[in-house]
């Protein structure tokens, strides 16, 4: 009996998670979705298995993480492999034996404080340096690789911009994983394009933000029918509540 006993190993617990990602791993593996293809949206997706959103999320990670798809927010989810990496020395180690889930994780806890520093710290040289390579950036004949330094350039100018030295340090020594996972996926369609109109949307507010604190300032220190002719204007471009 205790021979028998130790041969049995025990059943864990799939996640539901779990389940949906080894689904999504056949159907790409076997070509229902080829490379190159952009998956249905979430909440389709999360309808067609049964699941809730958070858990058809949890699941497209997991399958990123293996290096079948790569993400892009704002564009959506793209097959990018068809064959899952091993885990050793695959695509699923970025840089230094850290994944891309933790990369994005990281990335968007650091680009969220520091636009929301810069909008309220940056100068008129940091804005005029983002609107040049947003410029830049727009051309259709830019380079892949070009694209791909600006595109760090400008994430790293935002940070600069936050006047926090320590949060700039730490956000450049990201470069070498975030330019190596860009070249992976530069290629895919609409990836450009929607990158580009990322950065158009950040950008916009944090200089939005400085233009707000001219405006306020002079609405401090100006005449009374400044400050009426300033929130007017505000009143109007946010609308006024009603009665």
């Amino acid at each position: 009996m205790a021979e028998t006993a130790s041969r049995i190993e025990r059943v864990e617990r799939l996640r539901v998670s779990d389940s949906v990602a080894a689904q999504l791993t056949q159907l790409i593996t076997k070509g229902v979705y080829a490379v190159g293809e952009k998956l249905p949206p979430e909440r389709v997706l999360a309808e067609e298995f049964g699941v809730s959103r958070s858990s058809m999320r949890e699941a497209i990670r997991s399958i990123e993480a293996s290096g079948l798809v790569s993400s892009n927010h704002g564009v959506g989810v793209f097959v990018v492999s068809n064959t899952v990496a091993s885990q050793a020395g695959s695509d699923l180690l970025v840089f230094e034996g850290f994944t891309v889930p933790e990369l994005f994780e990281v990335r968007r806890m650091m680009e969220r404080d520091a636009a929301g520093l810069a909008a309220r710290r940056i100068t008129p040289g940091y804005a005029s340096e983002l609107q040049d390579i947003l410029s830049r950036c727009a051309d259709p004949d830019l380079p892949n690789e070009e694209f791909v330094k600006l595109d760090f350039k400008l994430h790293q100018t935002i940070a600069k911009a936050s006047k926090n030295g320590l949060l700039a340090t730490i956000y450049g020594s990201l470069e070498p994983m975030m330019v190596k996972y860009s070249h992976r996926v530069i290629d895919l369609p609409g990836r450009r394009e929607g990158s580009h109109r990322g950065h158009t949307k950040i950008v916009d507010a944090v200089v939005a933000g400085r233009r707000r604190r001219k405006s306020f300032a002079t609405w401090a220190t100006g005449a009374p029918e400044s400050r009426q002719t300033l929130i007017t204007s505000s009143q109007n471009s946010l609308g006024t509540p009603s009665a």
